[in-house]
């Protein structure tokens, strides 16, 4: 039985590929951007007269999801009984990563609900050796002369420390016992009732996203015992159960244009399968079935018309442009290691990086761009590209790159909000993918659900937007204070650089309506 939230609000203060011709939107106003190492304040009356773009979704270090604009005005709650905090014996409750709808009427949320354990227990006092076992969301916390020195803990690790100091293992706040999860869909203007599409006590929902035309939302559905996914899709507005595409050990996808037919990449005993399945039908038809594929998420053309596939050739791999019934056109280049692409919204130039075999997802290659009509590729930036998002118009990619504080130098006129924690720092860039020119906006520590998103940048990209739809603009969130305590921050800034930040709250997750 399905239940409704109700929660009535008062408000508080986007080409065509061919092999042919690329037809970039005309309709964008030039672009004004300052020298690098000039920047305007942020001031109450450029806030008064700037015109609202969109809106952004949040999710709120409380555990709630709110939206508002992008000067932190125009707040609307759309849940509140989100508790990420609860007092002994309830159960933590958190609304995370809010989806938008193409037509930016609906947001899809996930409702996580969990037992916190909060624990903290001295292991043993200077013995010989001792064996920590380290539980999810852990920290070990070594008592020295000096003080005490944190290190992030691996989950269901286990090692002999020799002669250790005290050893203390804290269980963190954010972990706990499963307990459930379910899918809300909400109104993004808080004025009627959540709608519960989802529930289910034995999977977590980490992934989700909608149909161009707005009417169907496709979600991953991840069983906690053993970590099979299956592919699920639902019609929010019919009051249908759930349909489950197909299953296995992991799970991609990339919906087609028209909204009616998803292109899936499911991992089943070693090998990787690839399917095209019709949504109103269900029907599935096989495109390849081999071992395991060279890339994660595929992705189709804006058009819809063609796809991204790789073949393997020795102990190399060929990138391929596919027809949108997965047969091959033309081979676009070849590499070595696995790939991560995404087309560009405006056309035909497509984005990549390659990252040796073998490396943790998330480690980062130089990025690429290659236009899909003359072969031309070049790389435009040969730092370690983490990951990267298109702006809507395609004349922008912003870059988030695997960096340390001695990577910056003199001339890096951006700003430094890197804490002194143990969590690697990013640099946040804006790249033209012609010229490969740069705007260096940030250093900083991403939040852990920020770093999340980065490391499976392929697949979140095909659904949340952190640009603003005039291209202008981004949103992401970072993790600022030291080692005695942290806060997650929402950030708003202009892509070109030419204006001071604006903190738009608190929050780990944000994401920007795509118009």
């Amino acid at each position: 039985m399905k239940r409704l939230k109700y929660f009535y609000v008062y408000v508080v203060p986007a080409a065509l590929i061919g092999l042919t011709a690329c037809n970039l939107p005309t309709a964008q106003k030039p672009r004004v951007e300052l020298p690098q190492e000039y920047r305007l304040q942020q001031n109450d009356i450029t806030t008064m007269l700037e015109p609202r773009i969109g809106r952004i979704a949040i999710t709120a270090e409380d555990g709630n999801v709110v939206v508002m604009d992008q000067t932190g005005g125009s707040v609307v709650p759309i849940t509140r009984d989100g508790n990420r905090q609860p007092e002994a014996n309830q159960d933590a409750l958190i609304y995370s990563l809010p989806v938008w709808s193409p037509d930016a009427k609906q947001l899809a949320l996930v409702e996580l609900t969990a037992k916190i354990t909060q624990m903290t227990s001295t292991v043993e006092i200077n013995p010989e050796a001792v064996i920590i076992q380290r539980g999810p969301n852990s920290a070990v916390l070594e008592q020295t002369e000096e003080g005490q020195m944190v290190r992030p803990a691996e989950d269901g690790s286990q090692r002999v420390e020799r002669q250790p100091q005290t050893v203390i293992i804290q269980r963190g706040q954010n972990g706990g016992e499963f307990v459930s999860s379910a899918i809300y869909v909400a109104s993004a203007d808080g004025k009627r009732p959540l709608r519960e599409v989802f529930q289910s006590n034995s999977h977590d929902v980490p992934y989700m996203d909608w149909s161009p035309d707005s009417s169907h939302l496709a979600f991953l559905a991840q069983d906690v015992e053993d970590q099979s996914v299956e592919v699920n899709l639902i019609s929010p507005t019919d009051g249908a159960k759930p349909r489950k595409l197909s299953e296995g050990s992991s799970a991609w996808w990339s919906w087609n244009p028209d909204g009616k037919t998803l292109l899936t990449k499911v991992g089943k005993d070693d090998a990787d399968a690839l399917n095209l399945i019709d949504t109103d039908t269900a029907q599935s038809t096989d495109i390849q079935s081999k071992d395991a594929l060279a890339f994660m998420a595929p992705h189709f053309s804006p058009d819809g018309g063609y796809m991204l596939l790789t073949q393997q050739v020795g102990d190399k791999h060929k990138l391929v442009l596919a027809n949108r019934d997965g047969s091959p056109v033309k081979t676009l280049t070849e590499f070595e290691g696995r790939i991560s692409f995404a087309w560009s919204p405006a056309g035909a130039r497509i984005a990549y990086v390659l990252q040796p075999e073998g490396e943790e997802q998330g480690s980062g290659g130089p990025l690429h761009v290659l236009d899909v009509n003359t072969g031309e590729d070049k790389v435009i930036s040969d730092k370690s590209v983490a990951a990267f998002f298109w702006s809507p118009d395609g004349q922008r990619i912003a870059s988030f790159s695997l960096a340390s504080p001695a990577d910056m130098d003199d001339s890096f006129k951006g700003f430094n909000f890197v804490p002194d924690l143990p969590v690697r720092p990013m640099l946040l860039e804006t790249l033209d993918p012609v010229t490969g020119s740069a705007r260096g906006l940030f250093m900083f520590a991403p939040t852990s659900a920020f770093q999340r998103l980065v490391t499976e940048f392929d697949r979140y990209s095909r659904a949340v937007n952190i640009w603003a739809p005039d291209s202008r603009k981004l949103v992401f969130t970072l993790t600022y204070g030291d080692q005695t305590g942290t806060r997650d921050y929402v950030l708003e800034t202009e892509a070109s650089g030419s204006i001071n930040p604006r903190v738009l709250g608190n929050g780990s997750l944000a994401f920007w309506s795509p118009k």
